[in-house]
């Protein structure tokens, strides 16, 4: 068992997630929000999008992907594993924070973790997406990585 789990959101689902990459052996767990679906009403295509980050952002390691109150089923997954911190990359979602008192007001320790800036921005904020986007799409377009490993039968010469 595990002194750490990995809290994933709807902000947070890849394998970069720097929650999941600072505890590489941590459990992890993605929890399908009834409340917020039952009000969202996404498309069968868009919750199907989730689950399938959801299983690549936790494949490899010991994970649970859920549905139901998300702090009741943080709280479950925690108890099961025996952690008593919660490692989660922070999101600027409203309910984000209720669910992060919730968690602390439950006895667990919540870990914070940065996600990684977008762009770099300086000045005064812009008025209009155009300005902004004319300042910053070199940067926002630019590769940041080398891109999902093909097997070698699907390799470009």
């Amino acid at each position: 068992m595990s002194s750490a789990i990995v809290w994933l959101h709807g902000d947070s689902l890849s394998p970069t997630d720097p929650a999941l990459l600072a505890n590489p052996a941590a459990p992890a767990i993605f929890v399908f929000d009834e409340p917020f679906l039952a009000a969202a009403q996404l498309s069968f295509k868009r919750l199907f999008f989730l689950y399938e980050c959801a299983l690549e952002a936790i494949a490899g390691r010991t994970g649970s992907i859920r549905r139901g109150v998300v702090v009741e089923e943080v709280r479950a997954f925690a108890a099961e594993q025996q952690a008593t911190a919660v490692h989660v990359t922070a999101s600027v979602a409203p309910r984000f924070r209720q669910y992060v008192a919730e968690l602390r007001a439950a006895g667990l320790q919540v870990v914070m973790h940065e996600p990684p800036a977008f762009v770099t921005w300086r000045g005064e904020p812009p008025r209009r997406f155009s300005a902004f986007w004319r300042r910053v799409a070199a940067e926002a377009l630019r590769p940041t990585g080398t891109g999902p490993v093909l097997p070698a039968e699907h390799e470009v010469e």
